[in-house]
């Protein structure tokens, strides 16, 4: 019997018994590491910044605050398969696609998600912040240049 992994995201409130939002079960564990490595989760045009993580009996699980000062790229890119999006980051505009990955699996995507810096057409960027953005099904780094 091949085993399944359990993830559940929770809301980071303790007042209300750390309500689970949403629920999940993968047949491979990759998925749910990209997700560990993810600062922002985005659902349902919510952003959610994520303040910890933990392994509770058979779950792993996410806890997130509803980020209400940040955003959704509306206009940008609906994908069928794994990809990560590069984003130059800006902090009060929308940050521009540097590069797109088009990805065969998600330990593809752990192994870009896990980099603090990335080398991208002769140029090196070091990492902002990483999310996922189920609405648009894709993991997004932003990225800002360095001076190399």
């Amino acid at each position: 019997m091949k085993k399944s992994y359990k993830l559940e995201y929770r809301l980071n409130d303790e007042r209300n018994g750390y309500p689970a939002l949403y629920h999940y079960e993968f047949a491979d564990p990759y998925e749910i590491y990209c997700r560990r490595l993810c600062d922002f989760f985005i659902k349902g045009k919510k952003v959610y910044q994520k303040t910890s993580s933990s392994l509770e009996e058979e779950y792993y699980v996410i806890y997130v605050e509803e980020d209400t000062d940040e955003y959704v790229f509306d206009q940008a890119d609906r994908y069928s398969h794994v990809t990560l999006e590069v984003r130059d980051f800006k902090e009060f505009s929308e940050s521009p696609l540097i590069f797109t990955y088009d990805l065969y699996s998600h330990e593809e995507a752990l192994s870009l998600l896990g980099n603090d810096y990335l080398w991208i057409q002769n140029e090196e960027y070091e990492k902002i912040s990483a999310e996922i953005d189920e609405d648009r099904s894709t993991y997004v780094l932003y990225m800002s240049k360095t001076s190399l």
